[in-house]
């Protein structure tokens, strides 16, 4: 019996370990100055921003930013003034033969700093609607300082985008693949740098979705849908 006991404990334990979803993470919550997030007209403001920290010199040699923002002429986004953004429900209507996967809201991020090549860095990106998406069960974009097509590297991009789906080079696809720009829920994103395999700074936000109020029944129940469809790495 008491093996029985210790022995799920341990299996307790280590589920919990092993439970680590993404929770807003920032610096400061505020404009980022110089940031463009790769387009022309986008908002740098209220941008997720962290700092690396040089430990010899104490100066900053990374600043890392995260936001979301409307897809060109779509809705604002509204937030909580601490890294939660709140987006308007419904696909993106592109020009004739273009995507129409695509959300009415992108997630931004921006890499820079005079010593950017010397970290590393990996983008976190959920496309499961369910809260609390453990980090494990995400995509991840990995890319080397050294790797960086630009200083500062930043980018707008879509959940909709069909290279998130696919494993390949940089990309590890996400565990839940069915991004669905209807479908209300919680999306969370995180830009983490590292020194060594070491974590030494993250900007992370969460972009909430929710349901049209005038169809809350029938967004309960694609919720419960899209939940059971998660797929499992073996």
């Amino acid at each position: 019996m008491t093996k029985t006991i210790t022995t799920l404990g341990l299996l307790l334990a280590a589920t919990s370990a092993f439970a680590t979803p993404i929770t807003p993470s920032y610096d400061t919550f505020g404009k980022l100055d110089g940031a463009t997030y790769g387009g022309s007209g986008i908002p740098n403001d209220p941008s997720a921003i962290s700092y690396v920290i040089n430990p010899t010199s104490g100066a900053t040699d990374v600043t890392l930013g995260m936001i979301a923002t409307p897809r060109f002429s779509s809705p604002a986004l509204t937030n909580n003034g601490a890294g939660v953004f709140y987006a308007t429900n419904g696909a993106f209507t592109p020009p004739p033969g273009g995507d129409t996967n695509y959300a009415l809201w992108n997630f931004d991020f921006y890499v820079g700093g005079p010593r950017a090549s010397a970290y590393t860095y990996k983008l976190f990106y959920d496309m499961d609607p369910g809260a609390d998406t453990d980090d494990s069960a995400m995509g991840v974009i990995t890319i080397s300082g050294r790797q960086l097509p630009s200083n500062p590297y930043q980018d707008s991009w879509n959940l909709g985008m069909n290279f998130l789906t696919v494993d390949g080079g940089a990309v590890n696809a996400p565990d839940y693949l069915n991004f669905d720009p209807g479908m209300p829920g919680e999306y969370s994103f995180a830009l983490v740098a590292y020194s060594d395999g070491q974590e030494v700074a993250r900007s992370a936000i969460i972009v909430s979705v929710p349901e049209p109020a005038s169809i809350a029944l029938v967004g309960v129940a694609l919720l419960g849908a899209g939940m059971a469809g998660r797929r499992r790495r073996s």
